[in-house]
Order: structure tokens, then sequence, then C-alpha cells
């Protein structure tokens, strides 16, 4: 049987921080052959460092997110490297993409890991994200999603797409189970290294929930002197969670580890005792999935997909979202039982392993390809 050529792919992620969908991207290219795959990126963003000592093609495209040197430059690249797909990654890269595509003719695929509202919360930048989404769309050949409700969004919102495909996100699983450096761990964030280590890994935004893990955490330290919570991530709340820290009276019991790359955040993963998620609203973390990756422990919210991607009680324990009570009675409980910390952790690394490939994940999405460049 004649094996199906792969389509010559440009990723477009022009971010400023890197998230999940960056993490998304780069899982991709690290499956598909350098000579049909790219990535187009702000100039010394951290994913272009990131794609850059990864060795895979990289077009730098900009210097900031609105600079109107990114469209001929996009236009450009098409045209002399044959690229036949342009996969957006988030509003900023849509915009730009949407117009390259219209002059191009290319196929456009606007990959979305959340939806404008799930993700800012009610208020003027979830509608004009929104509203710049729809309107980008005269040149769109369809949507990938990543979660069950993030595709009804997205269906709901324009019902005239000509199809809105479910993704889930996925992690390559490491074998044999690497072992973890505490001493590293608390050493480079200054943890006292008797600690129970709960770490926590995504932007400082609305969505991701952090004012409620402090509070929860706030709830914790009245209980238990061992837990400690590692957050690693950057974003516009750093200020606002520091003031906050002090407040609840938290430094010494909470670290605010900022922004690290990804061969720091896998070191975290496994080098801690448990993992916690308190989003407010999600698609389907990729966080989560390599924490489950390492077989850490889950405290996680149920919000979006992440209850379409572990089952609590079995994969993790999941408590509805914004209720730091419920969240502080699973993080003690799991602080207070290690044979149940160990059986979830290994159940979910099962189960992930099981459900959750990258080689599936970049399968079904050449397969999307394929299909928009038949009708394109």
């Amino acid at each position: 049987m004649q094996t199906q050529p792969i389509p010559k792919v440009l990723f477009v992620d022009l971010s400023h921080r890197f998230g999940g969908s960056s993490t998304r991207v780069l899982g991709q290219l690290s499956l598909l052959p350098r000579e049909r795959a790219g990535l187009a990126v702000i100039e010394d963003s951290p994913v272009c460092r990131q794609a850059q000592e990864m060795g895979f093609t990289v077009h730098p495209v900009g210097r900031f997110k609105t600079d109107w040197r990114i469209l001929p430059r996009l236009v450009h690249l098409v045209r002399r490297e044959g690229y036949q797909v342009l996969d957006t990654q988030n509003i900023q890269s849509k915009f730009w993409a949407s117009l390259a595509a219209l002059w191009t003719k290319t196929v456009l695929i606007s990959t979305l890991n959340s939806w404008y509202v799930f993700e800012h919360g009610q208020n003027w930048r979830a509608w004009v994200y929104t509203a710049l989404e729809l309107l980008t769309n005269f040149r769109l050949s369809g949507y990938i999603t990543v979660s069950r409700t993030v595709q009804a969004a997205v269906q709901a919102a324009y019902p005239r797409a000509p199809f809105v495909e479910l993704i889930y996100n996925a992690v390559e699983i490491p074998e044999p189970l690497p072992q973890g450096d505490r001493s590293w761990l608390a050493r480079t964030f200054s943890i006292p290294e008797h600690a129970l280590i709960c770490l926590a890994v995504g932007r400082l935004v609305w969505a991701k929930g952090y004012e409620d893990l402090l509070e929860a955490f706030a709830l914790v330290a009245q209980e238990d002197a061992s837990l400690h919570c590692l957050i690693i991530g950057e974003g516009n709340l750093r200020s606002s969670l520091e003031t906050l820290l002090q407040e609840k009276n938290l430094i010494g019991r909470v670290s605010l580890g900022g922004y690290q790359p990804p061969e720091v955040v896998f070191r975290a993963l496994r080098a801690a005792d448990l993992f916690v998620m308190s989003s407010r609203q999600e698609g389907t973390p990729i966080a989560l999935l390599e924490a489950a990756a390492h077989a850490l422990p889950i405290v996680a919210t149920s919000c979006g997909g992440i209850p379409e991607l572990v089952t609590d009680e079995i994969h993790a324990l999941l408590v509805p979202p914004e209720r730091p009570d419920l969240l502080a009675q699973s993080l003690l409980r799991l602080a207070r039982d290690p044979a149940l910390r160990r059986n979830l952790g290994q159940a979910a690394r099962t189960h992930v392993r099981d459900r959750f490939s990258l080689h599936a994940q970049v399968q079904a999405t050449l397969e999307v390809y394929r299909r928009a460049l038949v009708h394109n």
C-alpha cells in the first residue's frame, strides 16, 4: 500500500509567552520530517529559542505581534518554501496567517487550545478576540479543537465552519520513568529539602485560578506544615499574586518560580511529589498530561476538558472549580496518604500512555490537512 504524502505545513505561533499551544506545536514538529514542517515565530520569543535549540526549521517573521512586516514575510515565506498549510495557534497568528492565506491561496487551519470566553472570562478581551476569530474566517479551511467543550463552543459560534475536528493534546511518555533530583529542585527554587513539594505549571492568568490555589494553601498551611507549593509560569497576574502571598502569610510556603524552559519543567516534574491544577477554564492541558506521564499524583479542577483526560478517584482527584476549600481537602488527603499518591500516579501514567499518544495526535492532524487540501 502506497504511503500518503505528508503535506508541507507552516505552524504559526506568534506568542510572546510559552504555553500549552507552543508545547503542542513542538511535539508535532518532533515527529514530522524537517523538510515538511516549519515554524513561524516572533524573534527571540521563548518558543523561537526552544524550537531552534531542538533543531527545527524556524522562521522569525517579526519583532512583536503587531509588526506590520509579518504579513509580507509570511507571504514571501509561503511562496519561497512551498508551504501548503498554515496552522495557527492563537489569535494574533490567525490574524496575520488569514491574510497570508488569502494572498497565497493556502489552506488555513485554526487550532484552538481554548475558547476566548473560557480563557479570559466575560470581559472585553474575550469578546474582541472572539469577534476577531470569526472575522478572519474568510479563508478558513477548518478548525482543530482540543476538547469537546471547545469544539461545542466553536460550533455554536460559527456553525458554517467547514469542519471542527477534535484532536486531543498528547505527550511523549518517558520510558523508563526517570528518577527525580529533589536536592536540585529544593536548591533551585529555595524550598526546604524536607518539604512535600506540590507543583503547578501554567501561565499566571485568570483562567488558571491561582488565586483559588493560594486560598487553598492558606487553609492547608493551618493543617499541615510539610506541603510547599511551587508555581512555574509567568503572566500578567504576577504582581497581584505576590500581593496575595503576603496577605495570606504564604511567603515561604508558596514559591513563584517564573517562566522556565521545558527542560527545567521536566526536571521539576520528575522531582516533585504531587501536581495541582486549579484552573477555572481549560482545554486539554498539556501540563496535566505531562504530570501524568511522570506518574505524579494529581489534584485538578473538573473544568473544561480535564474530565475528558482523567477520571476522579481513578487517575486523579477532581474538585469543582473555584472551590478552594475542596482543593485544600484533596491536597491534604494526598499529603497524608503515600499509597494513594502512588496508586493515582501509576494509574494516570498508564492511562495517558494508552490514550494520548503523540504519534496518534500527529497522524490525526495530518489527516485533517489532507482533507482540507482536497477541498482547497
